[in-house]
């Protein structure tokens, strides 16, 4: 996990959640002797431990970088003080404050072997969660504290499990065992289906598919086989927004009336691109009741999703606060096709996926799938019997600038490579994609990602950073990636 990432998103079963993810740097073993609680962090833990826990919630609860920066002086490893900067530490808690405000606790995990996990509610109606890494002993210290925004965080509590037995020590034919023996356990309980891919410095060590891309036809999933990635196409609309920047043709600070002069809600033409991308501009999300209502053939391109979101009244002032937002991402669509004078599906293809090197992935129509698409399958719809159900019916026939490209696990892989090489945007503009706190020198960025996607029958997952990257892609019910791709990320980072 990072500096900051807040594109990333996932339909939760029936309602849109956010996995927007802040983060601090560095990750090790979690303390010893720790077993799952829940309740209140300052209940049946170790002293040391609570006070740590508390100290920590109360700073980021106060939102005031003073008070965050004394924390961190007094609880955090010399480690962690050597590698952030206390201006890195304030854009950190002025985020977690403009996100969340104030936090009242809703519940705890810890278990040995992985972070704290702290679920919270924020005065801003928002959910989070924040993983803290402690030193493995006394006095321990944290090493390393994440977060996480929306709804999503919540379902986090839910237990994952034992982690992996992986190190990043490990010969890649040992790192295959223990991966082996970590996710056939899962597909043969049909918790997970879908590829997953360990690269180190940028070339996979490790590739496995497990499951069914078609169920009907007994079809069974490859490394070649493409899954809906849900909102981790955000990247793509942020990396174009990015390059158009770059290009001098649009700004931050550019609003949508200055740019989509016709846009049919006079209330939105005030909202700027940056609110826009940081879901601060109040447009509708497009889940809803009207959706589920309306046919699917309709959505067949991002120029559908924005004549259905555009002419709908705002949800609040733009800027007045944050609220995650499908449609803030289709607007932004919807603007680089009139500032770039080509299809969004157009222009993502010729300026993205073809000079990343993504072969594979596309934005396909769920009417006339290719070969090698993994079809979607859900639990929401399933029948007495507990067989799953395809998603055709949730979703419609074609992905959006929120969401909905398909891509294999290496497509994804080869985003990620493209993104760290500056192949994709200049090194200002690389670092401002991945949220990072400067151009880092070197072949790659530094900066690390966490992205996630999902939606019923669909869950993607990618964690990158210089040395490693885990990328997860499925085709069944979130959180079933994502808790595969965290478990492994964390075992190999520690």
């Amino acid at each position: 996990m990072t500096i900051r990432v807040l594109v990333a998103g996932m339909l939760v079963l029936a309602g849109a959640g956010a996995v927007a993810v802040q983060s601090d740097a560095g990750t090790i073993p979690a303390p010893a002797g720790i077993t799952e609680r829940s309740g209140e962090p300052t209940q049946d833990l170790p002293a040391q431990i609570k006070a740590r826990i508390d100290a920590f919630v109360q700073a980021v609860s106060s939102g005031d970088p003073a008070q965050f920066e004394k924390m961190v002086q007094e609880h955090y490893t010399p480690e962690y003080l050597a590698q952030r900067t206390p201006d890195e530490r304030r854009r950190f808690i002025e985020r977690v404050k403009g996100d969340l405000g104030t936090l009242s606790i809703r519940g705890m995990m810890a278990r040995e072997g992985q972070p704290v996990r702290v679920v919270v509610r924020g005065a801003t109606g928002q959910d989070g969660r924040f993983d803290i890494t402690l030193e493995p002993g006394p006095p321990y210290r944290i090493a390393r504290a994440g977060m996480i925004v929306g709804p999503a965080a919540a379902m986090e509590l839910d237990d994952a499990g034992p982690p992996p037995a992986a190190r990043s020590s490990m010969k890649p034919e040992e790192l295959a065992r223990a991966l082996d023996d970590y996710l056939a356990p899962r597909a043969t309980a049909d918790t997970f289906a879908g590829t997953v891919l360990v690269a180190k410095d940028g070339k996979p060590i490790y590739e496995r598919a497990f499951g069914l891309a078609d169920r009907g036809r007994k079809t069974a999933i490859t490394p070649a086989t493409r899954f809906n990635i849900g909102s981790i196409n955000k990247m793509f609309t942020r990396t174009a927004i990015a390059q158009l920047m770059a290009q001098g043709k649009l700004a931050l600070t550019d609003t949508i009336g200055k740019l989509l002069p016709d846009y049919p809600n006079a209330e939105a033409k005030g909202a700027t691109v940056e609110q826009l991308l940081d879901h601060k501009a109040g447009v509708v999300d497009f889940f809803g009741p009207e959706f589920e209502k309306t046919p699917k053939t309709r959505f067949r391109s991002n120029a559908d999703y924005y004549a259905f979101v555009a002419p709908e009244p705002l949800l609040f002032a733009p800027g007045a606060r944050t609220q995650y937002c499908n449609g803030c991402y289709v607007v932004l669509g919807a603007i680089i096709e009139r500032v770039s004078g080509m299809r969004y599906e157009d222009y993502v293809a010729t300026r993205i996926f073809t000079p990343a090197g993504m072969t594979t992935a596309g934005f396909f129509h769920s009417d006339r799938f290719p070969a090698h698409v993994a079809i979607g399958y859900t639990r929401q719809s399933q029948d007495a019997r507990g067989t799953l159900r395809s998603n055709e019916h949730m979703h419609g026939v074609a992905g959006s600038a929120a969401g909905g490209a398909y891509a294999t696990a290496a497509d994804l892989l080869a985003f990620d490579n493209a993104l760290r090489e500056r192949r994709l945007a200049d090194a200002a503009m690389t670092a401002w994609i991945l949220n990072g706190s400067g151009e880092a020198a070197g072949p790659r960025a530094g900066s690390d990602l966490t992205v996630a996607g999902g939606a019923p029958g669909c869950n993607a997952f990618v964690d990158s950073g210089v040395a490693w990257t885990i990328v997860v892609a499925g085709n069944l019910d979130p959180p079933a990636a994502i808790q595969v791709g965290r478990a492994i990320a964390g075992a190999l980072k520690r």
